[in-house]
């Protein structure tokens, strides 16, 4: 697994991430846990075309003696340089990696869904703006910051406490809760859109009153920033938007948290991916629509919000083609007004599902699902569990024998009837004390379950760099930065520091510290 990101001083690093199963041998005792991820370090890069980065990841995993020939996976982002189908990084690291197939990492994909989404339907673009914003507007000053929190106290949705008193002893216990901030509203930050979302709703007392006594309380360019906020979040299509959205990216970000366990295999993440797809689709329909819209009216009848309110749309740019038959324009050659329930149906909430569904179908396609379906004949939860009519093509790709792979299957479905096993790893464990008996099983096993679904770890060693190379130690060399970042990410490694103390003794001879 390979991503790149930008340092404090501008170089560009590529992270590199190898994910595979140990040998049983050195397995850990966690029975569960087969998989595993390690981060090797970073590639500083000068040059950013195909062939330049093929070249630095062949021979940095050559540096580390990892073989190349047995790679089954590559697992990159979306970039043409990467997923290229003629000269892309994929395609050049087929000389030296002819077993490995190309994914594209689900987060990246998810997060392009999403955002492809937001700029077609109407409104919805305007809105995260306006929710980018909010917390601008309530964090990057001082002063408005003391008047959110005021809110907030003056509301009861501030920090408060309360005490229980113990039946077993005359001591009171005090607890202090805290209340949930604005968050962030991030382009890159995949679930940060729904967490941005749900702090505004809980919080939207607090904001309401804050921007009210902020655009009373002065005449400056503060004053009319309040009074600009608040006019746009006491329209009811903003409050429509946010509950539509939060229901809708309420599912997306179960998936999205799942995404970022690196113990997901692609055949759960493809399914828990077909799962979500699966939800959206029920709830289009306006049995759906109403009951948000029932939420709608209670919510803006608490905050004391005029509910009947019409929104005339602007000017929108030309639709892509693949969303044209879910977009609905204007056949009057006029702006036009969202006021009724209808108006919302039609205009906002069916048309964000079926681009949702459009961008999900095309970016997560049956050529994948046909792959998940082939692995997904060692998943004892899966309906083409031990099925031996589709195992052929993946049986070759990873160079196995198709004849003996069938006869095992054949044996392990009735010595498995007596046997409880709910998952792929646990039909590891169960098989691994008989590998004699069941190599080519066992191989296609180790080989589904090592194919990712996703590079998060590659994006966790982003967040480590910016820690440890930070605008004070910007002077940091490319291979300090990588080692060290090894040494925060890998803390699993049992190190020997007498080898430590010998090998840096005999490598500085001239130090003048005696180490014993």
């Amino acid at each position: 697994m390979a991503d790149e990101c930008r340092d404090i001083r501008g170089t560009q690093q590529l992270s590199i991430v190898i994910r595979f199963v140990p040998n049983s041998n050195n397995c850990t005792t966690d029975k569960n846990y087969v998989v595993k991820e390690y981060f090797l370090g970073f590639i500083p890069l000068e040059k950013f075309d195909a062939t330049t980065l093929a070249n630095n990841i062949v021979e940095f995993l050559n540096h580390w003696k990892i073989p190349l020939e047995s790679c089954i996976c590559l697992c990159f982002d979306g970039a043409s340089v990467m997923s290229g189908c003629a000269a892309g990084v994929h395609v050049l690291l087929k000389k030296y990696m002819p077993k490995g197939i190309y994914i594209h990492c689900a987060a990246h994909r998810l997060n392009l869904v999403i955002s492809d989404t937001c700029k077609v339907v109407c409104y919805v673009s305007d809105y995260f703006s306006i929710v980018s914003h909010i917390y601008s507007f309530f964090t990057e000053s001082a002063v408005t910051n003391i008047y959110f929190n005021k809110a907030q106290t003056d509301l009861g949705l501030g920090e408060y406490s309360f005490s229980i008193l113990s039946k077993c002893s005359p001591v009171v216990f005090y607890f202090i809760v805290q209340s949930s901030t604005l968050k962030l509203w991030a382009i890159t930050r995949w679930d940060s859109r729904w967490t941005a979302i749900n702090a505004v709703i809980n919080n939207f007392p607090a904001i309401l009153k804050a921007l009210r006594d902020l655009s009373e309380d002065g005449s400056g360019t503060r004053s009319t920033n309040a009074g600009g906020l608040l006019m746009h979040v006491q329209k009811s299509i903003f409050i429509v938007t946010s509950f539509i959205l939060h229901k809708f990216f309420g599912i997306i970000k179960v998936l999205s948290d799942h995404l970022k366990s690196s113990s997901l295999d692609y055949v759960r993440g493809e399914c828990l991916i077909t799962s979500v797809i699966g939800q959206l689709k029920d709830l289009r329909n306006d049995q759906s629509f109403n009951e948000i819209y029932e939420k709608v009216k209670e919510f803006c009848s608490s905050n004391e919000i005029d509910f009947v309110q019409q929104y005339r749309s602007y000017r929108v740019a030309a639709v892509p083609i693949r969303f044209q038959e879910f977009i609905i324009d204007s056949t009057i050659g006029q702006r036009e007004t969202l006021q009724t329930s209808t108006d919302y149906l039609n205009r906002l909430y069916f048309p964000l599902i079926d681009c949702m569904l459009v961008e999900l179908n095309d970016r997560f396609s049956s050529k994948t699902l046909s792959l998940m379906k082939i692995i997904s004949t060692v998943y004892p939860n899966s309906t083409n569990f031990l099925n031996i009519d589709a195992i052929d093509e993946f049986c070759f790709h990873i160079g196995g024998d198709s004849s003996a792979l069938k006869n095992e299957f054949l044996v392990i479905k009735p010595m498995l009837q007596s046997k409880k096993v709910n998952n792929v790893i646990e039909l590891y464990n169960e098989l691994i004390s008989m590998s004699d008996a069941f190599p080519q099983t066992l191989k296609m096993i180790t080989n589904a379950i090592t194919m990712p679904i996703s590079q998060v770890t590659c994006e966790r060693s982003f967040s480590k760099m910016k820690i440890i190379k930070n605008y004070l130690r910007n002077s940091m060399t490319n291979e300090r930065l990588s080692d060290l970042t090894v040494m925060a990410i890998e803390r699993d490694f049992e190190i020997n520091y007498e080898r430590v103390i010998d090998k840096f003794s005999s490598n500085h001879k001239n130090c003048r510290i005696l180490l014993l």
